[in-house]
């Protein structure tokens, strides 16, 4: 016997971070195979975000070989961006003294708004396109990755990274032989395919030109997302009751 939790609509839903990369299609792809329905939820921050219109044709392509089972959400984060960090940008920069606030702030708003979603929708599990191949990035680190997951659960959300342990080298050629766009190379980015952040393109590119990864602290980035989290928990209690939904989810599980 085994035990299944079900989001409200009676079908097996999950939610995904989306950016139409090869991490976040492949994760979409791998999702489809087990969920009735993939939620891809694609975010702009509103501060250097370009290009968002890419992600509705890769959607497309996912679609022909997939199904109908995909609801692509796109929204702004920058009110959350804003009250997060750059409200205070010049103050927080010269307290943390890394330009890792940028690419980590963003990051949390989107999942703040991710763990909102989920609970507007009963969706009781989360994923994103994190992949151990672009570890360098401090948003895709196992640090950051587990002090996110934790926001989660406790809302009643799991979160997961179907694609992490996924060599990068076997996406790509999977999604070759599939025939999905790849865009311009670069080492192992593809240009022209995904959304632009200009101000993350510029914080990683040392390390895309001279394989110099970005070095973090891992003190400082526990201290500015433990700090950073309350932001968030704040949003989404502030949030939930104005609209009148439970802060979290209680499973109800079914047998099978």
């Amino acid at each position: 016997m085994s035990c299944m939790v079900r989001d409200r609509s009676g079908s097996r839903s999950v939610s995904l971070m989306f950016s139409g990369g090869v991490d976040s299609t492949t994760a979409a792809l791998e999702l489809s195979k087990t969920h009735d329905q993939v939620h891809l939820l694609t975010f702009r921050n509103g501060y250097g975000h370009y290009k968002i219109e890419r992600t509705a044709k890769r959607v497309r392509e996912i679609e022909r070989h997939s199904g109908k089972r995909f609801i692509h959400h796109v929204e702004s984060v920058q009110h959350i961006f804003d009250v997060m960090l750059m409200d205070n940008l010049r103050a927080e920069y010269k307290r943390w003294g890394s330009g890792f606030i940028w690419c980590l702030g963003c990051k949390l708003a989107m999942h703040t708004r991710s763990v909102l979603y989920n609970l507007e929708h009963g969706i009781t599990t989360m994923a994103d396109g994190s992949s151990s191949s672009t570890g360098e990035m401090v948003e895709q680190s196992l640090l950051s990755l587990y002090l996110f997951r934790e926001l989660y659960g406790e809302r009643g959300i799991r979160f997961t990274t179907p694609v992490y342990t996924i060599p990068r080298e076997q996406e790509i050629e999977s999604l070759k032989k599939r025939g999905f766009r790849m865009g311009l190379r670069i080492k192992d980015r593809f240009l022209g395919v995904q959304p632009k952040c200009h101000p993350g393109e510029l914080y990683y590119l040392p390390f895309l030109i001279f394989d110099q990864p970005p070095a973090h602290d891992e003190d400082k980035v526990t201290a500015f997302l433990d700090e950073k989290r309350e932001v968030a928990r704040e949003y989404i209690d502030r949030r939930c009751r104005e609209l009148g939904i439970p802060s979290r989810i209680e499973h109800e599980e079914e047998e099978e």
